[in-house]
């Protein structure tokens, strides 16, 4: 090392004179050099004579060059100055020179609040247990205690000092010196009354709210708190929670989940501005208590009015003319249509139809009957036949068919086989007709068959139909429309059928 020391004073002597010889006059310049070259043989003398000591304060090591040889000499000379409650370990002369450090543990300086007073002491606690029994406080089981405004439990360590990078001894120590904080908060008895139950708690908070929420009680919308949430606690304070329950609301198409401290139906439906019309109703009942997860719901009620007109059928009268040929007719008054109103009411609830009832019914407009004149004349006429001439005195037009006993379907065997209704023996020259339309007993005559008697019926024979009986061995097949001629002599008033059925009709 001290080779390396008479190198560098070479190397720099040389520049020196260098620049001298530069700067000025050759006679001085012999003096300078001489000058220089003793300067810095005196500080490398200097320099090579030094020896490294070491210093550990509170676990961070730091080198120090001096000519110091005693571990005194070296705190002096580094500016460090421990105080009594610090710990400090010096080592020998030999062993400091050997590298044996100066061991320094200083001691924290703790700022505690408490109980409205700040006390300040040193200690030498690794962790909060310990600074509390040195500061002789009294922590109770709910106090809260913060250290450098972070929650802590007695349990954790203190904070380290930050490391400095490339901080020197004197740095270090600030930083170790540096006070920390711990704010101790008393915790108060708290009394709570949620609902039934009663319980007592400890509390670090300042307000009831804050209480409440550390407690780990939950305020819901609706629940009432006395005092106010927002009110600054005292010890021993109760706190009264009044709770809401929880309720269902539907109301005009709106369901809701709310929660109410009402005791009523009635008081929820009020408190929620919900109004009632005259027909509305709730359920269940306004009168019903409140209970939790009650449904509540609002009926709304109205009812619709409009009339209805309802067609009354007029009546067909037929009226008997004796001006008038039989089987003419005439419309005398066509008639008119009745009216019937009605009142009719719908019943609505929540919009939705249950049902309508008429509620009042009168005749708005009586019918007007039509009437339809018949005729009653009886007018006789000769009919020129291939036998002579026959006087008639109604023609119809009527759907023939023909049948004989074996078609009739009666049984052989049956003492009505071959029998008509006025029991004559079927044969040619009898007629089936319905009694209805010509009298049994009638003489008539059909074209294309002859004269016959109406003597016989028949289930098929209906309205203006007639069926030409035949014997056995002779029948032909009718199926055509045919004009049937009524002989005289002309019935009685009370036999004739004056309307006759206009079924079946003959298509044109």
């Amino acid at each position: 090392m001290f080779r390396r020391a008479l190198y560098f004073c070479a190397d720099w002597l040389r520049a020196f004179v260098s620049a001298l010889g530069a700067l000025c006059p050759p006679r001085w310049s012999l003096a300078i050099i001489a000058l220089g070259a003793l300067l810095v043989l005196s500080g490398s003398l200097y320099y090579t004579t030094q020896h490294t000591v070491f210093l550990e304060i509170n676990d961070l090591r730091f080198a120090h060059r001096t000519h110091a040889r005693t571990a005194s000499q070296v705190l002096r000379e580094a500016g460090v100055s421990p105080e009594a409650e610090d710990r400090l370990q010096m080592p020998t002369e030999e062993a400091l020179l050997h590298g044996e450090p100066i061991r320094l543990t200083i001691a924290r300086t703790a700022t505690v609040v408490h109980d409205g007073t700040v006390t300040q002491f040193r200690t030498q606690a690794a962790d909060l247990a310990g600074l509390v029994q040195d500061g002789r406080l009294v922590v109770f089981p709910h106090d809260h205690i913060e250290v450098m405004g972070q929650d802590a439990s007695l349990d954790v360590p203190l904070p380290a000092p930050k490391s400095l990078p490339r901080s020197g001894v004197l740095a270090w120590l600030d930083e170790i010196r540096r006070p920390i904080r711990v704010t101790i908060r008393r915790a108060v008895p708290l009394r709570v009354q949620d609902g039934p139950a009663d319980t007592t708690l400890y509390t670090t908070a300042r307000t009831v709210g804050q209480a409440l929420y550390e407690c780990g009680l939950i305020l819901y919308v609706g629940d009432r708190v006395s005092p106010d949430p927002e009110a600054m606690l005292a010890p021993g304070q109760s706190i009264i929670i009044e709770r809401a329950k929880p309720v269902i609301l539907s109301a005009d198409g709106i369901k809701r989940t709310l929660r109410t401290r009402t005791k009523k139906v009635s008081e929820l439906l009020a408190a929620e501005g919900v109004t009632m019309g005259p027909k509305d109703y709730a359920l269940p009942d306004p009168r019903t208590t409140i209970a939790r997860d009650l449904e509540v719901s609002v009926v709304r009620v109205f009812d619709e009015y409009y009339s209805e007109e309802v067609p009354i059928a007029y009546r067909t009268r037929w009226e008997p003319d004796p001006a008038m040929e039989i089987d003419q007719s005439q419309v005398t008054r066509w008639g008119r249509e009745g009216a019937r109103r009605q009142r009719i009411r719908i019943h609505y609830e929540n919009g939705k139809e249950l049902y309508r009832t008429e509620e009042e019914e009168w005749v708005a407009r009586e019918p007007l009957d039509r009437i339809i004149n018949y005729g009653t004349k009886i007018v006789l006429r000769t009919l020129e036949t291939p036998t002579g001439a026959l006087t008639y005195w109604r023609k119809l037009r009527m759907l023939a068919t023909s049948y004989n006993a074996p078609t009739a379907g009666v049984s052989r065997s049956s003492p009505w086989y071959g029998r008509t209704r006025l029991g004559w023996q079927a044969a040619k020259g009898i007629v089936a007709v319905d009694p209805g339309v010509i009298s049994l007993g009638q003489s008539v005559y059909v074209l294309g068959y002859g004269v016959a008697v109406a003597a016989d019926t028949g289930g098929a024979i209906k309205g203006r139909r007639i069926d030409l009986c035949y014997d056995e061995d002779n029948l032909e097949f009718w199926y055509r429309w045919v004009d049937v001629y009524l002989l005289t002599p002309v019935p009685p008033e009370d036999k004739i059928e004056w309307l006759v059925p206009n079924t079946p009709r003959q298509r044109e």
